[in-house]
């Protein structure tokens, strides 16, 4: 973030403003240094006289970002005081490269009226510096002023001749106005300079086009294609070279293929141009704004803006990773998602979010690994460690997944859903005991969960913990009196307890009863049976065993040694009894 000067420059102040210029400079990008060394005092002189900020007309802020314009009027004004109060060398040398900064910017942003001005002072300042007379030709090009661009080119190519972008950007100018010699001169010299350069030998084989020698332009415009990525404009170029050279249907392939897609010219100035530009902050928090209302499309350009000067910045793949989620774009997702692990291979979000990705995708081995590295990479993050749990119970390994949990629960017992999620894995496992500490912690924490008084009551019951269990399913009745399962299982319980605190008969058969009246299916009926002969009506059992008996003969075809056994009881005018545990 930049830092905003408020106090006047000049005395032992002004150090602590050189480095705030600095910091400044660097939050757009590596400041350019000018071309030549000043003298100590004559440099602080010529500084003073050569760069005159009031003189470079300020443009219209007001269609700008709000922080990027705020930061424009800020850093003119620390320009001004640095410029006025630099009584150093290092002090002119910094206030003329903050200078240089806000010019480029103002470039950058196509306010060209400024930054002709402030070029122009740059040129006066330092005339033996190529990149002041470079930046005119952008914008002078920029602008459509081709008279002035060719002179811009041309003091460019005093100062460094062999040039390659300004070698092609003067072929370009010199083609537009059908100087051919002189432009293929350029090209050539470009070419040369630069043999692997796509838009230099572009430029020659347009050349050729236009001089008719259609079959030179098609052996040059096809090696160009080559090394193209589809789309590119000069599919369009080669498809009119075949055209005249009398193959239309090649042709009309290639002039398929062009998308407008410009030819990359290697051009360090202008990449630097591009980067000072961008204020990164800015952008990075309007995409995150953006993100957060919903418009993913938005957010994705700014972040893709924000990559294309810095590929490294794992924060940005992963925030546009999320946008390409939300728009469906999962193959673009996992690539960002990797890419942020590669560059910062600790960054536990990442692996986390991509876990979730693959396995969204069904790749449940990859995800799992993704899941166990995001959670060791952040053991206090309990999210991250219930899903690892859950995915090792999905991939069978249920002893770890426990192992985790109760880890989990431990470093925080308030976790309602790792201790939902522990107490059903030990339900299947076929722990009862242990399932019903942590469903009893679970009541404690949720006491409108039915669901879990209900399960607690059931491995009370399979625990043998009967007097609990009548507790707790008494409770649960009184929250919901018309709930058939806390019905039944109470009524079992009433019916077979060996614990003489847990049992009555009596209140069995009429909790059973009106189970059945409501659904005579074979397990209830059962339990009416049990609920009979503990209150010793045992015909009353033996008639209702033997009406479950035929139900289940009627549905599977014959009757399981269990049930028959059950009936043997009651006809020997015996209650069943649940196992007495300890």
């Amino acid at each position: 973030m930049r830092i905003a000067l408020r106090r006047k420059f000049g005395g032992p102040e002004f150090p602590a403003v050189v480095r705030a210029l600095g910091l400044a400079a660097a939050a757009f990008g590596a400041v350019p240094a000018l071309g030549q060394e000043l003298a100590p005092e004559a440099g602080i002189a010529r500084v003073q006289s050569s760069l005159a900020i009031d003189a470079v007309p300020a443009p219209r802020l007001d269609h700008l970002e709000p922080d990027v314009g705020r930061q424009f009027e800020e850093d003119r004004v620390a320009v001004a005081a640095a410029l006025a109060g630099a009584a150093e060398e290092a002090q002119a040398q910094a206030a003329a490269n903050a200078f240089a900064d806000l010019c480029l910017r103002y470039l950058h942003y196509e306010f060209y009226g400024a930054a002709s001005v402030c070029l122009e002072q740059l040129r006066a300042l330092a005339p033996g510096d190529f990149q002041w007379a470079y930046y005119e030709l952008l914008l002078h090009d920029a602008t459509g002023d081709l008279e002035q661009a060719r002179a811009s080119a041309g003091a460019a190519l005093d100062l460094r001749p062999g040039d390659v972008p300004t070698l092609i950007r003067a072929g370009d100018l010199l083609l537009a106005e059908g100087e051919l010699d002189a432009a293929e001169a350029a090209y050539g010299r470009a070419a040369s300079g630069r043999p692997e350069s796509a838009a230099a030998r572009f430029g020659l084989g347009r050349v050729a086009l236009e001089r008719g020698d259609a079959t030179r332009a098609v052996q040059i415009l096809e090696a160009v294609a080559a090394t193209q990525p589809e789309g590119s404009i000069v599919h369009h170029h080669l498809g009119m070279a075949l055209r005249a050279a009398g193959d239309p249907d090649r042709a009309r392939a290639e002039l398929a293929r062009n998308r407008q897609a410009p030819i990359a010219v290697l051009d360090p100035l202008r990449e630097r141009l591009d980067l000072l530009g961008v204020k990164q902050e800015a952008v990075f928090d309007r995409a995150v704004r953006s993100a957060r209302s919903g418009d993913h499309a938005e957010a994705i350009s700014l972040y893709e803006q924000l990559l294309a000067t810095d590929d490294r910045d794992v924060e940005v793949h992963f925030n546009l990773a999320r946008s390409l989620i939300e728009t469906g774009d999962s193959g673009g997702a996992e690539r960002h998602l990797r890419r942020a692990i590669e560059v910062r291979p600790d960054y536990g979000a990442a692996h986390f979010n991509l876990a979730l990705l693959l396995g969204r995708a069904g790749r449940a081995v990859e995800a799992a690994a993704h899941l166990e590295r995001a959670a060791d990479l952040d053991p206090e993050n309990l999210p991250w460690r219930l899903a690892r749990a859950r995915a090792r119970a999905d991939a069978g390994n249920a002893a770890g997944a426990i192992a985790e949990l109760e880890e989990v629960v431990e470093f925080d017992p308030g976790l309602v859903e790792a201790r939902r999620t522990l107490a059903a894995l030990l339900v299947g496992t076929g722990e009862p005991e242990r399932a019903a500490v942590q469903l009893e912690a679970l009541v404690a924490l949720t006491p409108d969960d039915f669901a879990a008084r209900f399960n607690l009551g059931l491995m009370q019951f399979q625990a043998g913990l009967y007097v609990d269990c009548r507790a707790t399913l008494e409770a649960a009745l009184e929250r919901v009196p018309g709930d058939v399962a806390v019905r039944h299982l109470l009524a079992r319980l009433l019916a077979t307890s060996p614990v003489p605190g847990a049992l009555d008969g009596v209140r069995a058969v009429e909790l059973a009863e009106a189970v059945v009246a409501e659904q005579p299916v074979l397990d209830h009926l059962e339990t009416l049976a049990m609920a009979l002969a503990a209150a010793g009506r045992f015909d009353e059992a033996v008639a209702r065993q033997q009406e479950a008996l035929e139900l289940e003969r009627r549905s599977t075809g014959l009757n399981s040694g269990e049930r028959r056994h059950r009936l043997d009881l009651y006809l020997a005018r015996q209650p069943l009894r649940a196992p007495a545990r300890p």
